[in-house]
């Protein structure tokens, strides 16, 4: 589903080079619920928004579907964004002045396609599959954390991505919610996604089916 293959990344500071990942190879396949984890400081984040496609690598090849995908254009990079990636982060970025299902549509307003209706049907039926249909007209506000959590889920789900990526999803959660939330994202794995989860939350790894560990800036797949 998406390769890393020979994956550098290092930031500068102070005028030293500070090497983040180095010769990262590793590939997510579909079908597959990922948690990852690491100590603070490991490139957590950075992995997530290589992933995305949201940082470029200094080194190496990012293969989506097949195709070599790290030397695209950010319009192009955006396009794939938008069609195979949906994101889940611990913030929700919903919209204080949106109610529900309005948040959930934000992302197909790309897709010309798509008319109003079928974009508020699509809307509301991915509010039903997260459990919310009696909270399709309620504003951020309005909900509770683990509710709003969903909200983006769905909202993650709206473009039909074949990549799920979270970023400490159930990190703002109490540990009923998180469960709730983590419960949905091994359904999404179950309709055939690759799902992987950034998260300091040992809990996670109930859930998982691969876990992988950051360390000495590589990735190493741990044994359950």
């Amino acid at each position: 589903m998406i390769e890393l293959k020979n994956v550098y990344k290092s930031y500068k500071k102070d005028n030293k080079q500070i090497e983040v990942l180095n010769n990262i190879n590793y590939k997510f396949k579909d079908k597959t619920l990922y948690y990852i984890n690491g100590k603070s400081g490991a490139g957590k984040s950075t992995l997530i928004q290589i992933l995305g496609l949201l940082l470029n690598i200094d080194k190496g090849t990012i293969l989506l579907n097949g195709k070599d995908v790290s030397k695209l254009k950010e319009d192009e990079l955006s396009e794939i964004r938008n069609k195979s990636i949906g994101f889940v982060f611990q913030s929700y970025y919903l919209n204080p002045y949106m109610k529900s299902y309005e948040n959930v549509m934000l992302p197909t307003y790309t897709n010309k396609k798509m008319n109003e209706l079928e974009r508020k049907n699509l809307s509301y039926k991915l509010l039903k599959l997260v459990d919310l249909e009696d909270r399709i007209n309620h504003y951020p506000k309005e909900l509770s954390g683990g509710e709003q959590q969903r909200v983006s889920i769905a909202r993650a789900l709206i473009n039909n991505p074949s990549i799920i990526l979270a970023d400490e999803p159930t990190g703002s959660l109490d540990p009923e919610n998180e469960i709730i939330v983590l419960k949905y994202l091994k359904h999404l794995k179950e309709m055939g996604k690759c799902v992987i989860v950034v998260s300091h939350s040992k809990v996670v790894e109930k859930y998982a089916d691969i876990t992988l560990e950051l360390n000495n800036h590589n990735i190493v797949e741990v044994k359950k």
